[in-house]
């Protein structure tokens, strides 16, 4: 008679090596699941934050369907939704200040400082009605939320293309004075984490200013405090948190010629940092409350 007969060979020497590799595995994940624990919190939580975005966009595409282009729908639709779920979801308390200089009794250029996809929580909280955003081409092709931004009549450019983008600019110029509507701009041109401290925000783009000066109309600053304390890639943090919002009264553009650009932009991008130093409570705490 065969010794092995009637024993689970499953547990043989070769039999037992891959249940032996599989609880192995179980222990070495388990072990760097807590080693790394907030590491992986921050980037799980960060990916159901962006999938939110994607959930939204089906919603507001949804409601959009009637009014397909509108120049309102971002401030109708997608402010909506917004407002009612993700801050609430995400415990982000959002104080704003200065909502009265909106009302100027004219179309004008919003220029906001960007540190990241948390400021479309921000942006979503005041945005004004008949806004609209400019955004870089390749966002059109991001499955639901470009073709939300399409539904909202999006402004879209194409920046590895100088000829385009420039002509993006005049046609923008036209849409502008033609149809009454506000524009919303990122000057930083892309997201910046503060990665360099001692500048607060990147160099701004002049877009956004000459728009507003070739359509002799005002630019309206907004700066969003810092959400470092909150959100931050460095240090692996997404927790609930406040966000402060100021929004500076208009800066008229009327006179001036694009050669006072490139000094409009930089005397509003000092105001702009300065104020961001004295809103956000985090920097000030740290001891970086005066620029060097």
């Amino acid at each position: 008679m065969d010794p092995s007969e009637g024993l689970d060979t499953d547990w043989r020497p070769l039999g037992s090596i891959p249940r032996l590799i599989f609880f192995i595995s179980v222990f070495l994940l388990c072990y760097l699941v807590i080693k790394y624990r907030s590491d992986v919190y921050f980037y799980l939580k960060y990916l159901v934050f962006s999938c939110t975005w994607l959930v939204l966009g089906i919603f507001c595409s949804l409601c959009m369907l009637s009014s397909p282009g509108n120049r309102d729908n971002c401030a109708k639709w997608a402010s909506l939704l917004t407002r009612h779920t993700v801050k609430h979801i995400y415990g982000m308390k959002i104080y704003t200040k200065g909502l009265e200089h909106f009302e100027c009794g004219r179309p004008f250029i919003i220029v906001c400082n960007h540190q990241s996809t948390v400021d479309n929580v921000g942006m979503m909280e005041i945005i004004p009605r008949y806004t609209v955003l400019m955004m870089k081409k390749s966002l059109k092709y991001a499955g639901p939320f470009g073709l939300a931004a399409v539904l909202c009549g999006t402004i879209f450019v194409d920046r590895s293309n100088p000829e385009k983008a420039k002509q993006a600019l005049e046609d923008t110029v036209d849409i502008i004075l033609k149809e009454k509507v506000n524009l919303w701009m990122f000057p930083e041109g892309h997201r910046n984490m503060m990665k360099q401290r001692e500048d607060y925000m990147l160099p701004f783009k002049k877009g956004a200013f000459n728009i507003a000066v070739k359509a002799q109309l005002p630019i309206i600053p907004i700066v969003m405090s810092s959400q470092e304390s909150f959100f931050s890639f460095k240090h692996r943090r997404f927790t609930s948190g406040v966000q402060n919002i100021e929004v500076l009264p208009p800066v008229q553009t009327g006179g001036l010629q694009l050669d006072d650009v490139p000094e409009l932009a930089d005397r509003i991008r000092k105001d702009m940092i300065e104020t961001f130093v004295r809103i956000s409570p985090n920097l000030q705490s740290n001891g970086h409350g005066s620029q060097s």
